[in-house]
């Protein structure tokens, strides 16, 4: 019974990056229309726009490899999870370092620690997803449908 919880984890977060994906390109090019292309957000948004759609593409390619029990698509969400956790654990590095300004107090903990945990969710989902697709079951999930399919 592992391989079938294997099966049903794996295809999950695989639904996930496929209707997730195309729901974060949604909500970038609002953003991108809203900024209206001036300014410093819209110059933000334009510099930037194809390194969000390029890892948006590589999460809906993951998702359909991760769907279809592809060996590549397990390795893709490896490197993907640890840049995910990675970026987080960086995201608290400099929350935490900037200035807070004229802030003291209760205010003070609540503007830095609220936001920060934040940059906590992305390090959890990357820590979970390191930890899932690594596993022994997982793997030998993997090289079971690669065999299967010849």
């Amino acid at each position: 019974m592992p391989n079938a919880f294997c099966s049903g984890k794996v295809r999950s977060v695989g639904w996930l990056a496929v209707v997730g994906n195309p729901f974060a390109v949604l909500g970038l090019l609002m953003f991108d229309y809203q900024s209206g292309g001036h300014g410093e957000m819209g110059s933000f948004y334009h510099s930037n726009m194809i390194w969000f759609l390029v890892f948006a593409a590589w999460g809906f390619g993951t998702g359909i490899g991760l769907l279809r029990a592809w060996r590549w698509a397990r390795i893709s969400t490896l490197i993907f999870s640890g840049l995910l956790a990675a970026f987080g654990i960086l995201g608290v590095v400099a929350f935490l370092r900037m200035p807070a300004g004229n802030i003291s107090g209760g205010m003070a903990l609540a503007v830095r620690i609220l936001p920060t945990l934040l940059f906590v969710i992305p390090i959890v989902i990357g820590y979970r997803w390191l930890v899932f697709f690594s596993r022994a079951e997982v793997k030998a999930y993997f090289g079971r449908i690669r065999t299967e399919a010849k």
